[in-house]
């Protein structure tokens, strides 16, 4: 194996297809290490939202494709670099206890989803572009990511992410350094239906406001049903079940049209206790309506990795160690991190995920409460078993493709 300056590249993607109306979560065992997983998984979720959404445009991304793509790294990770990536991705269990709760959470996601007659992937790779890793690290990633070990360039790379995606992401990597060891990958496919389809006849072309001064005009989905709705002050929490309850779509929906910095100020130490109240919440008749949207997104993640906290990972030649990759430290580092989702929301369901904002009536007894989701708002997938959050993101312009 090279012992010279060599670069780790390491690559993250997340496409979502469904078909969306949200659900609940029903927690896992609790302490079990499936919960703990998912609430540092949750809570990692909303860091890097606030760390990437500082833009004010549209958002989406998949935080279980980056933490798993960052957990199959760590476990490679040693010394002051595990430390940093452990805290940074809110890993609340022992490294080596990590692999097989990631291996566990996703067996139960993915079991959840064919029980409901969903459809979801959740594909790992390992692909060597030029050098190696030790053969305990790839056996660790093959038996507990269950990671398809390749190897190739570009082409090879990118024609896995396109399989794995069903053709939603064709290019996840543009170039790979002449140094280049490693790509781990992750991909993450969903696709569902939503429990109570939206009528086709009634979406129509409607305002959207971008602020109080600012507007489009949207195709915007109408339906009534029943649903969960948590009201709070300043915002409003709207569950849209898909098929059989398993996985959900969840609209924060602030009251005021700039009013969604101020909600999002507010995830960090709310998100998680508003998720369990929704869930809780008796339904009520409610009539929605919810815009039709794609969105295509990308990111590079080196800067936002190291405004969380992860430095010494990409410190070239110096402090990164990944040691647990079969190499000394200093020779091995992470190079870039990209990640790539894409969402388009429709009257039958959800293809990845977005958010949707909502502006509600006041409920009376002849009409049913009105959540008219036409400014800007947070959207998120959940499975309803675990309480993971698949997909997250925020709906600043639905006729705006691109963040």
């Amino acid at each position: 194996m090279k012992t010279s300056r060599i670069a780790l590249f390491f690559t993250m993607l997340a496409v979502a297809i469904a078909m969306a109306t949200a659900s609940q979560a029903a927690d896992a065992p609790s302490g079990s290490p499936i919960q703990t997983l998912v609430k540092g998984n949750n809570a990692f979720a909303v860091s890097l939202y606030r760390t990437l959404g500082t833009s004010g445009g549209n958002l989406f991304f998949s935080p279980y494709s980056v933490s798993t793509a960052l957990a199959m790294t760590y476990a490679g990770a040693c010394g002051t670099t595990a430390s940093q990536m452990q805290k940074a991705l809110e890993l609340r269990l022992a490294q080596d206890r990590v692999p097989l709760a990631f291996k566990k959470l996703g067996q139960a996601l993915e079991e959840s989803a064919r029980d409901s007659g969903h459809k979801l992937t959740i594909a790992n790779g390992l692909c060597l572009t030029g050098g190696d890793v030790s053969q305990k690290f790839k056996a660790l990633l093959q038996s507990h990511y269950d990671a398809e070990l390749f190897g190739g360039g570009l082409d090879e790379i990118n024609g896995w992410v396109k399989k794995k995606t069903e053709g939603k992401i064709e290019t996840i990597l543009e170039q790979l350094d002449p140094n280049s060891v490693c790509v781990l990958l992750n991909a993450i496919y969903f696709k569902g239906v939503w429990q109570n389809r939206f009528d086709k006849d009634r979406t129509h072309e409607a305002p959207f406001r971008l602020s109080a001064t600012e507007q489009v005009t949207t195709a915007l989905m109408h339906r009534k049903g029943n649903y969960r709705l948590l009201a709070k002050q300043g915002f409003q929490a709207l569950a849209l079940p898909y098929k059989a309850e398993a996985m959900s779509m969840i609209v924060l929906l602030p009251q005021d049209v700039g009013g969604l910095p101020e909600l999002e100020k507010q995830l960090t130490d709310n998100l998680s206790q508003w998720l369990a109240e929704l869930d809780k919440t008796p339904e009520q008749q409610i009539e929605v309506f919810l815009p039709k949207l794609t969105l295509e997104t990308g990111y590079d993640l080196v800067q936002p990795c190291k405004d969380l906290g992860i430095k010494d990972a990409f410190s070239m030649g110096k402090d990164a160690d990944f040691c647990g990759m079969g190499w000394k430290k200093g020779d091995l580092w992470i190079s870039q991190i990209k990640h790539k989702a894409v969402v388009e929301v429709n009257e039958e369901g959800t293809e990845a995920a977005a958010a949707t904002a909502v502006e509600m009536a006041t409920k009376s007894i002849q009409r049913p409460t009105v959540f008219r989701a036409d400014h800007p708002f947070v959207l998120l997938i959940q499975d309803r078993q675990t309480g993971s959050i698949l997909f997250m993101g925020r709906v600043a312009n639905p006729a705006k493709a691109a963040p």
